[in-house]
């Protein structure tokens, strides 16, 4: 059995995975899910953060890393600059920083902003759901992730303009053909076209990587059909 690191969306945090943590302790894994800075419990603080190196650091020994959305993307760089920390690779609906999304995308990123700047959080978070999650999600997972938007939101807005990320000098994604870990990518049907794109460029690129969609799910199949996702880490751990 191995460890298994979570690494959450950016419209989410360590909540997101609670189906997933269960089901892999289980079945005897060790599930590792905690908050990035800036979402959750865990305070961002002025200056600048380096994601990858935090991940790294809570991980004291290889690992199946499986990130989701913003999460993706910290796994896809921790796997290309820290390969002795990875042992396998799951991509859920993951993003890459350098992407050109559509017009839709922007339209949507654009009317949350719009939001904020308001001072309408509530009504923010709820755009973000609607955004991402499918069509028919359940409310409770609704409610979920409208609260873990606005908490990301009460985390990072004080903050504004005074947190850098930082990220790898040479991106993973400009060498994912390099990436040499079993590597599953998953995306549900029903999330952004941008982020399926984003599935097959990964799952073509990385060698041996192999391309999974769940049916019926948005951008957190983690939430929204937790059975299919967990029955995929699973199989993919065996």
């Amino acid at each position: 059995m191995s460890d298994v690191l979570l690494l959450h969306a950016g419209i989410a945090d360590r909540r997101m995975w609670q189906p997933q943590v269960e089901a892999l302790e289980a079945a005897g894994h060790r599930a590792l899910a905690s908050d990035l800075p800036g979402f959750g419990d865990a305070p961002l603080e002025p200056g600048t953060i380096a994601y990858v190196d935090h991940a790294a650091a809570l991980l004291d020994a290889p690992a199946t890393v499986v990130g989701c959305s913003f999460g993706g993307r910290i796994a896809i760089e921790l796997a290309a600059s820290r390969p002795d920390l990875v042992e396998r690779l799951v991509l859920v609906g993951a993003g890459l920083g350098s992407w050109t999304w559509s017009d839709s995308a922007q339209a949507g990123f654009a009317e949350e902003e719009e939001a904020i700047e308001r001072g309408e959080l509530a009504a923010a978070a709820a755009q973000q759901a609607r955004m991402w999650l499918a069509a028919d999600a359940a409310p409770e997972v609704r409610e979920l992730t409208e609260a873990m938007t606005l908490r990301s939101y009460e985390q990072q807005l004080p903050v504004e303009g005074a947190v850098k990320a930082v990220w790898p000098e040479i991106s993973a994604e400009t060498r994912l053909t390099e990436i040499g870990v079993p590597t599953l990518v998953v995306v549900g049907t029903e999330d952004l076209d941008d982020i399926k794109s984003m599935a097959e460029k990964l799952a073509a690129e990385i060698p041996g990587a192999r391309l999974a969609t769940i049916e019926g799910a948005g951008h957190l199949p983690s939430l929204e059909r937790p059975e299919e996702l967990n029955g995929l880490l699973l199989e993919f751990l065996r």
